[in-house]
């Protein structure tokens, strides 16, 4: 086998090794409140693009977290799954379609504002219109949604 051949099959290796755990903890910012950041496969976010059925593929990134959906909206450059789990804890999944990178927070609801998750001096929220995002109250980024469940 030549190197290249190696180089390919060990990298393919370490794909399917990270796509079994693709999870890694940061945290942006001072926070106490416990973050994941991992990657979500190519292809997920090109069936969601292109499903006839983007439903069963919000469940399934769900239940792959031993969890169910709560909701789901889409920006342009983002896809947010709220995900429960059987204690009725909410999460948030943020997650970066140019890249795939993920954060997952604590979310709760707030009557006449929608679904709000905090990580230290960031505060995201999401409305069946929006989403945006506070450091310190001030805005750094506002995107419309135009998907969701």
């Amino acid at each position: 086998m030549n190197f290249a051949a190696k180089l390919t099959q060990t990298s393919l290796l370490g794909l399917m090794l990270f796509a079994s755990n693709p999870t890694a903890t940061f945290a942006l910012g001072k926070s106490s409140t416990p973050t994941v950041s991992g990657t979500q496969a190519v292809g997920e976010t090109l069936q969601i693009a292109t499903s006839s059925n983007p439903e069963k593929l919000v469940r399934d990134y769900c239940a792959r977290k031993r969890q169910k959906v709560e909701n789901y909206f889409e920006t342009s450059s983002y896809r947010i799954y709220l995900c429960y789990n059987g204690a009725n804890q909410k999460y948030y999944y943020g997650v970066k379609k140019s890249n795939g990178s993920t954060i997952a927070l604590r979310a709760r609801t707030e009557e006449g504002t929608g679904y709000v998750a905090t990580n230290g001096a960031y505060d995201y929220i999401v409305t069946g219109a929006e989403l945006t995002v506070y450091k310190k109250g001030k805005l750094v980024l506002q995107q419309r949604v135009i998907r969701s469940l």
